[in-house]
């Protein structure tokens, strides 16, 4: 009997879930809590439960501490006085660090989910229609390309595991190889993907193009970038008016400017499907989150917060000061006003904060259904720009002051007529922080430019309860320090590991 398949009709997401409890479990003998091809509602494929959780499930440890920790707080957007992040703030990270190991294991998880969900398709083949084939594929292929782009860029070298060849024990393979092989994957699923989400949340064709266009910014390839934001840019992706809404509120989860964002979801019995930032962001002692967690974990550092001017609209839905007041937040109790005693920085973070648990239904302790974005709208606008600036100190192409222009009009600050080099970075600075892209775009800067500017960050604390005196800080990056280690319990499960990078067989 031939099925009728619809991809992304889903009576219930968590039903489906342990399909991918283990990445490889689905595809062995079922147990008696595994549901089956035959045991799934009419409509729904497994392919479709597969493909769901690869938005949020194998993400999870990399979300839960990497990704800050080495997008932000590694690069000196963060100050934190915590066990194992203390080593990011140093820039002394170690193989044995457990924040570096549980992202390294996370990010091949996708990869190795990746792998399962197009080998699966593939033996079903004949079940698909083309179209439908295809898209999956491209899902797979866009999940698979997204975590080693992060793997690559924090780690170097690394084994490409594509699913087909199984060697027990890989070897690194050449960074140009694993580049080639994320092109490779983008290349098709921007063109096999939907050009418009069946579903809310989920990846298109521009937003397989716009990971792309960074990809090639990252490797110098300007020309190439710039024709794929522009082929976005003015499409079906734009800016939404109030910044602090795509981070704040699970009702704006998916909205007009979100491209592709992990999508989390906070049940309460379930561990590994949520959002845990919060806990770490809210400011100890504040009572925001009206339970145990809140614990202040990641302070602004006062150099971030010197890149920000007064003027600019998104620096309160970005951090707090002292005497910034929140309606929203503890609205019961007539709102929060921010005390910079919470913070030896003299800042909070306000990005990222949903609330409670006595005013949401969906927040619990170190759980909240919040998206995290990976790549937003504003980024292509700005990518667009730095593109057509193609490494030198300014630019008055109209193209490219349009496109930083927007973004910052949305910010409420004034338009500029030529756009330097410093500028545009500064700005992605302001845009993303705390979304883990700030350490990317130093190293995209070259790694002299971007010792220059690290080492001139203040990153210490204040001393004293009035914050006026201040411990400093400044961090001058080792040789280093623009490549993570490889986690030494990888290491130990696969001593090629340190043996030289080899060419990845493409054939």
């Amino acid at each position: 009997m031939k099925k009728i398949i619809n991809k992304y009709r889903l009576v219930s997401l968590f039903t489906l879930l342990i399909l991918c409890s283990c990445s490889d479990e689905f595809l062995d003998a079922p147990s008696e809590t595994q549901l089956t091809p035959t045991d799934l509602p009419d409509g729904i494929t497994a392919f479709d439960g597969i493909a769901e959780t690869m938005y949020f499930e194998p993400w999870f440890t990399f979300n839960d501490k990497f990704l800050i920790a080495v997008g932000d707080m590694y690069a000196g957007n963060i100050y934190s006085f915590d066990g194992a992040y203390q080593q990011f703030r140093d820039a002394q990270v170690t193989s044995q660090n457990p924040i570096l190991t549980e992202g390294y294991v996370s990010l091949f998880s996708v990869i190795d989910q990746a792998n399962n969900l197009m080998s699966l398709v593939e033996e079903r083949k004949d079940e698909l229609p083309e179209d439908d084939y295809n898209s999956l594929i491209g899902v797979g292929r866009f999940m698979r390309a997204n975590a080693y782009f992060y793997l690559v860029r924090s780690f170097g070298a690394v084994p490409i595991v594509d699913g087909i060849n199984t060697e027990p024990q890989p070897k690194r393979n050449l960074v140009d190889d694993v580049y080639k092989f994320i092109k490779s994957d983008l290349e098709f699923a921007a063109e096999n993907l939907p050009e418009f989400a069946a579903k809310r949340g989920f990846v298109t064709q521009d937003v397989a193009k716009g990971i792309l266009a960074k990809v090639h910014l990252t490797l110098g390839e300007y020309s190439e970038s710039a024709s794929l934001t522009e082929e976005i840019i003015g499409g079906q992706y734009s800016l939404i008016q109030q910044f602090g809404d795509l981070f704040n509120s699970p009702e704006n989860n998916n909205s007009a400017e979100s491209m592709f964002a992990l999508q989390w979801i906070s049940l309460a019995t379930v561990w590994g499907t949520q959002n845990t930032n919060q806990a770490y962001i809210v400011p100890f002692g504040s009572g925001i989150t009206g339970g145990q967690d809140g614990w202040g974990v990641y302070l602004p550092s006062i150099s971030l917060q010197q890149d920000f001017t007064d003027e600019d609209g998104r620096k309160k839905a970005t951090i707090m000061e002292d005497g910034d007041f929140y309606p929203e937040l503890l609205s019961s109790e007539g709102g929060f006003t921010y005390e910079k005693s919470l913070s030896a920085t003299s800042a909070n973070f306000r990005k990222y904060i949903v609330g409670s648990a006595a005013e949401r239904t969906d927040v619990f302790f170190m759980k909240t259904s919040q998206n995290t974005i990976i790549l937003r709208y504003a980024d292509v606008l700005l990518m667009h720009a730095e593109a057509k600036l193609a490494g030198a100190s300014s630019t008055s192409d109209p193209s490219a002051l349009n496109a930083y222009n927007e973004v910052r009009r949305r910010a409420g600050l004034p338009t500029k007529t030529v756009l330097t080099r410093e500028e545009l970075f500064t700005e992605r600075r302001v845009e993303f922080a705390l979304e883990g892209q700030y350490f990317f775009d130093l190293k995209r800067r070259g790694i002299s430019e971007a010792i220059s500017v690290i080492s001139q960050q203040e990153v210490g604390f204040y001393s004293d309860e009035a914050r006026t005196e201040l411990v400093s800080i400044k961090i001058t990056p080792g040789a280093n320090y623009f490549e993570l280690p490889i986690p030494q319990s990888a290491i130990n499960t696969n001593p090629s590991l340190l043996e030289e990078p080899v060419p990845y067989n493409f054939n």
